[in-house]
């Protein structure tokens, strides 16, 4: 039993040792592991704070090249709008003259229509006016070559118009 004493009890000197191995140790691997890994964390975080900052930044330059897109539509839309009033102006001006052209020509060939209609009943007028004297002349000659009574005269007025009831047609 004594023999397993040995592992029960507690010496001093293996005591001080033991904490004197353990600092020993504790030093080393804080000197030797502890500070690279430190200095390895920490590179590790200012790489993820550096890349933080890039997507920030991204994010900020992403935004106000959206906010520019979105006022360069805007306009194209103010712009589209403007052209089309402005084309739906210009054709309804364009209509509007095409239709007044299209007035003032049928209004020429109206009055020009009318003209021809003028000088074709004058014409008429005058061709009626020399068959009517002419048929006057007639009518006085043959009254003249013959003494008529009033029945004469009459049936000779009857054959008078249907002389020209019968030009006419």
């Amino acid at each position: 039993m004594e023999q397993y004493l040995s592992f029960v009890t507690l010496d001093t000197w293996t005591f001080i040792f033991t904490w004197v191995n353990l600092l020993i140790l504790f030093f080393l691997v804080k000197k030797l592991f502890l500070k690279p890994i430190q200095k390895m964390l920490e590179a590790r975080n200012a790489e993820i704070e550096a890349d933080y900052s890039k997507a920030k930044t991204a994010q900020l330059e992403a935004d106000k090249m959206r906010a520019e897109y979105e006022e360069k539509l805007s306009t194209a839309h103010i712009s589209a709008e403007k052209i089309v009033a402005d084309a739906t102006m210009s054709a309804s001006l364009r209509g509007d003259a095409i239709v007044k052209e299209a007035e003032d020509k049928a209004a020429g060939m109206l009055e020009r229509a009318q003209k021809n209609i003028d000088a074709q009943r004058d014409a008429a007028y005058a061709e009626i006016k020399n068959e009517v004297g002419t048929m006057a002349v007639d009518i006085a000659r043959k009254i003249i070559e013959k003494d008529i009574d009033k029945k004469d005269h009459e049936e000779l007025i009857a054959k008078a118009l249907e002389g020209l009831g019968g030009s006419d047609e």
